[in-house]
């Protein structure tokens, strides 16, 4: 009774076996159709950081981090553009961190401002509005970001 069980199974089972495999070769591999060879790209925006050009802390750089990465490091006025994917990022240093949520075609603005600190200057993140950044812009350099993909 057991091997009848079985048998009457399996034979049950190969009809959709068949039929499974002739709709995968009836359809098209992926590959071939247009869609799939456009390549897929993110909605982007961008993050602009930059450092006033300030007596305080003159000597002292201001790198900027992402997972653990320097993506920049800014001198007294100076400015990088970071052409980011829409999502969240935290930007940070030895002392501070800044959470930036970049929507698409939204442009983020994050200052790096150089504080008193005890022996030294510290760092500090700040996420400011664009007038903020637009009122000494054409004072600032550009300064490139290290090319990885976010």
């Amino acid at each position: 009774m057991k091997s009848l069980v079985i048998a009457v199974a399996a034979f049950a089972a190969m009809p959709m076996a068949a039929s499974a495999q002739e709709t995968v070769a009836a359809t098209p591999p992926a590959a071939s159709t247009p869609a799939a060879l456009a390549p897929v790209s993110a909605p982007t925006g961008k993050i602009i950081i930059f450092r006033p050009s300030s007596i305080m802390g003159y000597a002292l750089a201001c790198p900027i981090r992402w997972h653990e990465r320097e993506i920049v490091e800014l001198g007294r006025g100076k400015y990088a553009e970071w052409q980011v994917p829409a999502g969240q990022y935290i930007l940070t240093n030895k002392t501070s961190s800044a959470q930036v949520i970049v929507a698409a075609g939204e442009t983020q603005y994050v200052r790096c401002q150089i504080k008193p600190g005890f022996m030294t200057g510290r760092a500090d993140l700040q996420l400011v509005d664009r007038e903020t950044f637009e009122q000494h812009q054409a004072d600032y350099a550009r300064k490139d970001v290290v090319a990885f993909a976010p």
